[in-house]
């Protein structure tokens, strides 16, 4: 199940907001009502004068009775009654439009202003007297509370009744002119009493965290999913009952609503406002097509809105109303393709950009697929002058009985060329039933009922309520024969299933091969269809072309909604139950063994259900790869062989397929959180203002996601996850432990780590952060001296700039991307834990008062104004160039271009000692005092020292606002100033190639790589800049001088102790590699303090021997695909992680890389320069072949063992793999 804090809105929130005003103004809705009822009493009285501009509305036909025939009278509710939301009214009664006593098929009110619920029935009463009660609907199928009182009595007459009062208190019933009904003159029968129960319980409080979830809502329209009004039928129009109802449509948002909730998003109070002169469906079409229709721009806001809009009328939850105006079909049809063009011009299915390259967002294109379906069809038949004419045939038809023609002419033929609607479709649903399933045979002529389903077809098609099946078929002469052998694989497949035909023998029988038969089939058929749409729609598309399409993205849609309940019976006959982990202990066990069968079945299921969301246009790439990944860990045979024939059968075939479990989980779960944070709280905003029930609108994003195919991946998810994490011998709700110590203070959430996001560090006590996400640059110190502690809820590399600088900086920290872990910290907030972070994992805990004497290991420095003061780092000298220079990298020193350069020239002699166990790339380096020659020769050399000072004294006030001002002002002096030139031009010459060269432009500042002071990632790199632009390789030079005023460096460097004014920034440019691997190892572990062991100088064990050096006993190295920017970043999810054992030489993984995608540079295409990929890791040898983890891990060991040996103390070091040859860029002393 998705965590809780993906909803959109809070119910006690939501709760606090209705309190506040969200309630609307019942006065006026009372006078409304008051209004009409005297409007329809001038007008039926024919003594009083007309009321000015309000036509007199015609009497009712008057159709004469046969004896004990039944007379029909509409009944108008209008009845006061304030519910908790959530709960809804209806009226039971004996009349069969009263449900007969039966409150499932009760008459349902539809709240209005002032807890005023409205309706109208017609009661058809062979008796006269009809007998009624009021009865409280609960929430969630939770029954019924009916009035306690004697059954309430209507005369029916004819004469139009109207029913008003008050819940449980006084009802009265009389006719619309104000007068008392007329008696019957039958008559009634013996009186029936309805039902009432011993005792009404008070309803209790709607809480929504306690209620079950709700249910999936359909994607198409379907009768099924029908929330509204059931159908009147009439035999008469009825003008005044439907100027009643419209006034009750249009004024269903409060007049004064949108400008008395200015938090409402453009959008939705153009929604708002628009729909109280909008009370048709047409008019409801208009309103959309203004928001999002041709010559508007598009924006998740709008997309929100409206699809929420559709989506409710299509439901019934927004009525619709006649407007007093005749618009055939074909309006509707028009408005809905103009605003298909425009969303389909712009988007189409292509996951990067849309029609003349506008960049178009993932989420974008997500919430389009959630307003397609409500638009109604525009095929050539829909949108011809005079459509849908079979149903005016019918209607004229002689051969069927005058009640039921009128009905159809009154309810359907007029209505629907008048005013189309959803509703008309459940009255066509409601017909079609009773002139078949409820008829008796020959009770209608034969030929009448064939054109009547016909014409239900032809409605359903106008509405696009058919179902994927029936699309595809249709389709099915327009598409290749290849296509059409999938269409029929997959007819035959759910066939086989829906008949019987497959049995019901579990998942690995015919029942599951049927299943995934279906799967399959969807997913090419849909992916036929998808591929046909890639491409953003011309603007000069004919007509035909336009309506074809429309009929694919339907179709491609349905697939999807088809999908999710092939994947539900897949779970099904897995044994995976419908209510969570109690449920599920059959799955869970058959994974848990280990059966490889079980787990091949159960992994091709994800597999294809990724496929779909792939195909939907989610991280396409991403899916894909992780859907080969699972088919490939728990199906083929080579890899299945190296760990006892299941995917789990050692620990780490466990840890990989751990690993891609994990990667897809977090597919589905973004797609879950995009999903909630585009709607926002449009829906809950949208509910209130029509006056629907709360948890509606609360609980819109959690339907659609439930609904959809990624939920049904996440059922698969967890279990699997589960059962690998227990092989794996990873615990439920673990940690991953990267910085050790103890920590104590209040647990205080927060988005990321930056200054003040946990509360003023001078007024705050101890705190311990849990934070959700980071990119891996962030600074502890730079959140406050009073964190102590730090837990993410993310999967962070351990040799990433966070980790390193939280273990130099002492601060315990501890990673989990499990939502149990999350859950348990969530619990937390606001109470003072116990943060324990050890090698072997970590816990976090209440403190209790026996946690008084814990002491944290966090540097007593901290926010201890008492404690010693550790000495400031001192800065190493810098030499000044008065000169636009750069020199070879082989002849940079500490004093021209910093440790890093330096380090760097060095690494090439040692590289040259080295016996080609490693290289460096060549380069050249720009020395300290270029940056300031260049602004003096700007005229700005003052404003560059008035401004670094600037950053001090910010640094100094401890306001967060003030250190971003003065970074920001001394970076756009260095970013506006123009670049030499020449000085470009001396770069790219010591680069071959043309200057097609891609290069790295890296920092070396003089406050880098010092005793007590890392500063890894505090200073910018600039990666795959051409050599062939000046432009760009000025701008990147100056990018990285600039960086020498971020933020997090200035702070940094105030931390330590560093005035700004010591401060100096060189650049060194290397040639990049185009790698295929990216490491950082420490060569000493990171986990505990070991006692080091002897080698010789090859590297091997020495104990004995004569001439030995000491390094560490493990070396720990973190691997990724492509460039080293995403390990230092702290990319999400995992590297490979691995450990040597410098005394056997034995490798082992502690986790399998997961990092969805790789910064890459291609030989054959450099000119591209760095560009982002997907990682497929069952083409990588790292995850698939244990003889090249095994080679790579004594490869870097020895590495290791050489540059801790050359430079006498543990290192931290950053290279490359590109084929056989291994690079190192950069080492540099490793904290410890």
């Amino acid at each position: 199940h998705l965590p809780a804090r993906r909803m959109s809105c809070q119910p006690g929130v939501l709760r606090a907001a209705t309190a506040l005003g969200a309630r609307p103004n019942a006065t006026r809705t009372r006078s409304l009502t008051a209004r009409r009822a005297s409007v329809v009493a001038r007008a039926h009285d024919q003594n009083a004068p007309a009321p000015e501009n309000v036509p007199a509305a015609p009497a009712p036909e008057s159709v004469p009775a046969a004896p004990g025939a039944a007379t029909r009278t509409t009944v108008a509710f209008a009845v006061q009654a304030s519910l908790d939301f959530g709960f809804s009214l209806v009226v039971v009664g004996s009349d069969k439009s009263l449900g007969a006593w039966n409150p499932d098929d009760a008459a349902r009110l539809t709240w209005s202003e002032g807890d005023v619920w409205v309706g109208a029935v017609i009661v058809e009463s062979a008796v006269g007297v009809e007998e009624f009660k009021l009865v409280v609907e609960k929430p969630h199928g939770g029954g019924y509370e009916w009035e306690e009182c004697e059954n309430r009595v209507l005369t029916a007459s004819g004469v139009p009744l109207m029913v008003t009062g008050t819940l449980g208190g006084d009802v009265q019933v009389a006719a619309e002119d104000g007068s008392a009904p007329t008696p019957p003159t039958a008559t009634p029968a013996a009186t029936t009493h309805a039902p009432i129960p011993s005792s009404i319980d008070i309803p209790p409080s709607f809480d929504l965290n306690t209620d079950p979830p709700p249910e999936p809502t359909p994607v198409m329209n379907s009768a099924g999913a029908w929330r509204g009004q059931q159908t009147q039928w009439m035999q008469h129009r009825d003008e005044s009952m439907e100027a009643f109802q419209m006034d009750i449509v249009k004024n269903r948002v409060p007049e004064d609503y949108v400008a008395s909730r200015p938090h409402l998003t453009p959008a939705t109070k153009q929604v708002l406002e628009g729909s109280r002169e909008a009370p048709s469906y047409l008019n409801k079409l208009e309103l959309v097509q203004s928001i999002v229709g041709q010559g508007h721009a598009l924006s998740v806001e709008k997309l929100a809105a409206t699809s929420t809009f559709l989506r409710w009328i299509a439901a019934g939850h927004i009525e619709c109303a006649e407007d007093g105006h005749h618009h055939r079909p074909d309006r509707p049809a028009v408005v809905s393709r103009d605003v298909f063009i425009n969303l389909e011009t712009v988007a189409g299915l292509n996951p990067l950009y849309g029609k003349h390259g506008a960049p178009v967002s993932s989420v974008e294109r997500q919430i389009m697929r959630h307003l397609h379906p409500w638009l109604p069809s525009f095929s050539s038949e829909f949108t011809c002058s005079v459509p849908m004419t079979r149903i005016r045939d019918i209607a004229h038809r002689n051969d069927i009985p005058q009640d039921l023609k009128k009905e159809i002419k009154h309810t359907l033929q007029n209505k629907i060329h008048r005013n189309a609607g959803p509703e008309d479709l459940i009255a066509v649903d409601a017909m079609l039933r009773r002139i078949t399933v409820e008829a008796h045979d020959g009770q209608y002529n034969q030929d009448f009922v064939n054109e009547f389903c016909l014409f239900a077809a032809e409605l359903k098609k106008f509405f696009n309520a058919t179902g994927a099946l029936e699309r595809v078929d249709a389709l099915r002469p327009f598409v290749e024969p290849e296509a059409q052998a999938q269409i029929d694989e997959l007819q035959g497949a759910m066939w086989a299933l829906e008949s019987g035909e497959a049995g019901h023998d579990g998942v690995l029988g015919n029942e599951g091969a049927a299943v995934m038969r279906a799967l399959r089939a969807s997913v090419s058929v849909r992916r036929y269809f998808g591929q046909a749409l890639e491409t953003g729609m011309r603007n000069d598309a004919p007509d035909e072309a336009v309506s074809t399409r429309q009929e694919y993205r339907l179709a491609e849609i349905a697939l999807e909604e088809l999908a999710f309940v092939v994947m539900a019976r897949a779970l099904q006959c897995s044994g995976a139950g419908v209510d969570g982990e109690a449920d599920n202990a059959h799955f869970v066990g058959m994974l848990q063994s280990g059966d490889q069968s079980f787990w091949r079945v159960a992994a091709e299921a994800t597999a294809h259900g990724l496929r779909h969301v792939a195909i939907g246009g989610w991280r396409s790439a991403e899916c894909e790869a992780t859907a080969r990944e699972l088919e490939m860990w728990c199906g083929d045979q080579d890899v299945l062989a190296q760990s006892q024939n299941s995917p789990i059968g050692d620990r780490e075939a466990a840890l990989r397929l751990r690993a891609t479990l994990q990667r897809a989980r977090r597919v589905v779960e973004s797609h879950a959180d995009a999903l909630s944070e585009a709607y926002g709280n449009v829906p809950v905003d949208i509910a209130d203002a029509f006056g629907l029930p709360e948890h509606l609108g609360v609980t819109h994003v959690e339907a659609i996601v439930r609904a959809g195919v990624p939920f049904q991946i996440s059922r698969y998810i967890a279990p699997m996850l589960r059962a690998a994490s227990d092989a794996a011998g990873v615990r439920p709700g673990g940690y991953d432990a990267v910085s050790g110590g103890v920590a104590r203070g209040v647990l205080v959430e927060c988005q990321s780590l930056q200054p003040g996001s946990l509360g003023d560090p001078l007024t705050s006590g101890p705190v311990v952060a849990l934070a959700w996400s980071a990119d891996g640059d962030e600074e502890v110190r730079a959140a406050g001296a009073h964190v102590k502690g730090v837990v993410l809820a993310r999967d962070l590399p351990h040799l990433s700039h966070l980790a390193i600088r939280a273990r130099q900086e002492k601060t315990p920290l501890a990673a989990t991307e499990d939502a149990a872990a999350h859950a348990a910290a969530r619990a937390l907030l606001g109470r003072e834990v116990i943060l324990e972070v050890t090698p072997d994992g970590a816990t976090l805990r209440a403190a209790t008062a026996a946690d008084a004497a814990v002491a944290e290991t966090a540097s007593p420095t901290r926010g201890d104004a008492n404690a010693a003061a550790t000495p400031a780092p001192t800065p190493s000298p810098a030499t000044l160039s008065n000169k636009l220079e750069c020199h070879p990298l082989e002849r940079a020193t500490t004093e021209t271009a910093g440790a890093k350069a330096a380090t760097c020239a060095d690494l090439q002699l040692v590289a040259a000692r080295s016996d080609s166990l490693f290289k460096t790339p060549p380069g050249v380096f720009v020395p300290f005092g270029v940056m300031e020659t260049v602004c003096e020769n700007a005229g700005l050399g003052d404003a560059l020292r008035e401004a670094a000072k600037a950053t001090g004294t910010a640094a100094a006030s401890g306001d967060p606002e003030a250190v971003e001002r003065a970074c920001e002002a001394a970076r756009a002096l260095i970013r506006g100033v123009d670049f030499p030139s020449d000085l470009a031009a001396q770069i790219a010459a010591a680069f071959p190639g043309a200057g097609a060269t891609r290069v790295v432009v890296r920092s070396s500042a003089n406050v880098e790589d010092l005793a007590g002071m890392s500063a890894a990632g505090l200073y910018e790199s600039e990666i795959g800049v051409s050599t062939s632009s000046a432009a760009e390789l000025g701008a990147a030079v100056r990018e990285v001088w600039a960086s020498l005023f971020s933020r997090r460096a200035v702070l940094a460097r105030h931390i330590a102790g560093v005035p700004p004014e010591q401060a100096r920034m060189a650049v060194f440019v290397q040639e990049m590699a185009p790698a295929e691997l990216s490491f950082v190892l420490h060569t000493r572990s990171t986990k505990a303090q070991e006692k080091d062991v002897s080698l010789d100088a090859e590297g091997n064990n020495a104990a004995a021997a004569a001439s030995t050096v000491s390094v560490s006993p493990t070396l720990e190295a973190e691997i990724a695909v492509g460039l080293g920017e995403t390990l230092a970043s702290g990319a999400q999810g995992s590297p490979w992680r691995v450990e040597v054992c410098q005394q056997t030489g034995a490798v082992s993984l502690s986790s399998f890389a997961s990092i969805g995608t790789a910064l890459m540079l291609r030989e054959a295409v450099a000119h591209l320069g760095v560009r982002s990929e997907t990682v497929d890791y069952s083409t990588q040898p790292l995850s698939v072949d244990v003889a090249a983890r095994n080679a790579l891990g004594a490869r870097l060991a020895a590495i290791g063992a050489v540059l801790e040996a050359e430079y006498q103390t543990p290192q931290d070091v950053e290279g490359t793999v590109v084929g056989e040859q291994v690079y190192i860029v950069q080492t540099r002393p490793q904290p410890l």
